[in-house]
């Protein structure tokens, strides 16, 4: 629906441009709030995602800006190459979003032209996720249950 500015988040000491582990490339991190409605309820959602580059370059580039013009975009797939992007329901030990069996994977981009949608991939696990957010052991549907545990 409405989206914010894109804010270029500094760290706790104020810096934009950020110190990663790899001395040759630092990062910025794009922080966007936005309003959404689905299913008739109001939302307010909040993305991010680092942008990765060398030092002198993102400080020529991002150094003195506060704000971006442009949208922060979801793109969910069904292949990626890092494991990091897998798509959690909510906290790190949350299950993995599934579609059918396989994992859905979740990234975050920029787009300056704000021309692009998100791209969701709607997951098919909502019994396991609802269980682990109610505290329930899951049970899949088509375990046997013997008399005994009946």
């Amino acid at each position: 629906m409405t989206n914010s500015k894109i804010e270029i988040a500094p760290n706790e000491l104020g810096a934009t441009v950020r110190e990663s582990s790899n001395k040759d490339i630092h990062y910025v991190r794009l922080v966007q709030s936005s309003i959404k409605i689905a299913n008739n309820f109001l939302k307010k959602v909040t993305l991010s995602c680092l942008v990765f580059g060398k030092p002198d370059e993102l400080e020529q580039t991002f150094g003195s800006l506060k704000f971006l013009p442009g949208k922060l975009v979801i793109k969910e797939s069904l292949d990626s190459s890092d494991d990091r992007n897998l798509k959690r329901a909510g906290s790190d030990d949350a299950p993995i979003c599934l579609s059918g069996d396989q994992p859905i994977y979740r990234t975050i981009i920029y787009d300056p032209t704000s021309s692009l949608e998100d791209t969701l991939i709607p997951h098919t696990n909502v019994d396991e996720i609802r269980a682990f957010h109610n505290g329930e052991e899951f049970v899949p549907a088509d375990t046997e249950v013997s008399e005994a545990q009946a």
